[in-house]
């Protein structure tokens, strides 16, 4: 059955009619263009921070004597003494209570001598760079987490946390 000659004028407009309506909310809409440039931002942002972070650990370890230690580099001891058991160590002491450190960090943490969250809390920014730099950390990764804030409340123990 085929249509009368009327009808095809008349969805051929509709369509039309709906490429245009579809046209003008598209193109009328900046909805896109404010996501986009939030975006750009965001990136740009993070660019500049890496940047900025890597310029930081280049200038330090450029900085260093290749015969100098890096920070936290501790001589072995002569005995060394065996790690406590995990139920005999004091509680709330784990490094592991930082957020950012889970227990294989925490082992290769313990490895270059940062055993306690004292150790963490009293990091200098070079000493967080030389650790990032050892772990094969992302240059910021220390600050950004921020161990040191996490370790200093960590380390004042329950009264602070209660106020």
């Amino acid at each position: 059955m085929a249509m009368p000659l009327t009808m095809v004028p008349l969805i051929a407009i509709a369509a039309v009619i709906l490429l245009v309506g579809i046209a003008i909310g598209y193109f009328g809409s900046d909805r896109a263009a404010v996501w986009r440039r939030r975006f750009e931002d965001e990136r740009d942002h993070y660019a500049d921070y890496r940047a900025r972070s890597e310029a930081r650990h280049a200038r330090l370890i450029a900085g260093r004597a290749a015969a100098e230690p890096l920070p936290l580099a501790r001589e072995a001891d002569p005995a060394p003494q065996p790690p406590l058991p995990i139920d005999k160590r004091e509680s709330g002491r784990e490094i592991t209570h930082i957020i950012g450190i889970d227990p294989p960090l925490a082992e290769r943490l313990e490895a270059l001598g940062v055993t306690t969250i004292r150790d963490i809390a009293t990091l200098t920014l070079e000493d967080e760079l030389a650790l990032e730099l050892r772990l094969g950390l992302n240059a910021g990764t220390i600050a950004r987490d921020q161990w040191r804030s996490q370790a200093q409340l960590l380390d004042s123990g329950p009264a602070a946390l209660a106020r």
